[in-house]
């Protein structure tokens, strides 16, 4: 579903086991409030769309904010943004009945879970002095397109097909490496296309009582990677990459 559609109907955040989640106060999509719809031991997480209502893109920090408030009291199964269904009866049915089995496993799984969210990426300036170190066909272009000025085209193009090539290859061991060094220590791993000049992105699934094992031995790994790799973790937040379920038909 396109986030900037207009649509009526009630508005689904995710879900928790029933009487784990008294209340919720943030404000919901369109400010409309937050409410819990309950059948066979599960409950959703709802708020009403006022009118014909167009879900934006901004809207996704009350989405947000409204499933962190319900982590902090216990565990949630997230439902992609923008997930709207047609009345009560279908969430009740189409989803809290329907998928219940699904959704009671996705919930053991996440329980006393949490997500951290790992991006690390090169200091440019670093990662060159490096390369033109290590590789002497690196150094050699890169010296003669400075000396050769405007008429240096070619060799700044073959640098950077060869810097290009040689980034893709550290980036690969670079994310290895970060990935095994942690991997004892999370439940899952969930990677994202990485920017030019990232090694990594990734969210890692984590027992809340290993945190402070994981955030140590993450720190150990940045100290030996630095100064070309430049670490920003935030969390805990909710798992919400390991256990979205799909609105309901």
């Amino acid at each position: 579903m396109a986030a900037s559609a207009t649509m009526t109907g009630v508005y689904v955040y995710g879900v928790v086991r029933a009487d784990e989640l008294p209340a919720v106060s943030a404000d919901g999509v369109g400010d409309s409030a937050v409410e819990l719809l309950e059948r066979d031991g599960l409950a959703a997480i709802v708020s009403r769309l006022p009118g014909e209502f167009r879900v934006k893109r901004r809207d996704l920090n009350r989405h947000l904010q409204v499933l962190e408030e319900a982590f902090g009291e216990t565990t949630v199964v997230h439902c992609a943004f923008g997930t709207v269904l047609a009345s009560d009866a279908d969430v009740e049915t189409a989803l809290l009945s329907e998928r219940r089995p699904e959704l009671e496993s996705a919930l053991s799984r996440l329980d006393g879970m949490v997500q951290l969210n790992v991006r690390a990426a090169y200091d440019q300036e670093a990662l060159l002095h490096e390369l033109v170190a290590g590789n002497t066909d690196v150094a050699r272009l890169r010296e003669e397109s400075i000396r050769l000025g405007d008429a240096g085209y070619h060799q700044r193009l073959r640098l950077g097909e060869l810097v290009a090539g040689l980034l893709d290859g550290r980036r690969a061991e670079d994310a290895e490496r970060i990935i095994s060094a942690v991997s004892r220590l999370s439940e899952d791993v969930a990677v994202d296309d990485p920017g030019e000049y990232d090694a990594l992105k990734a969210s890692f699934l984590v027992k809340r009582k290993q945190l402070d094992r994981f955030d140590e031995r993450l720190e150990k790994v940045a100290r030996e990677l630095q100064p070309v790799l430049r670490f920003e973790v935030i969390g805990p937040l909710p798992p919400t990459a390991f256990a979205g379920t799909a609105a309901a038909p």
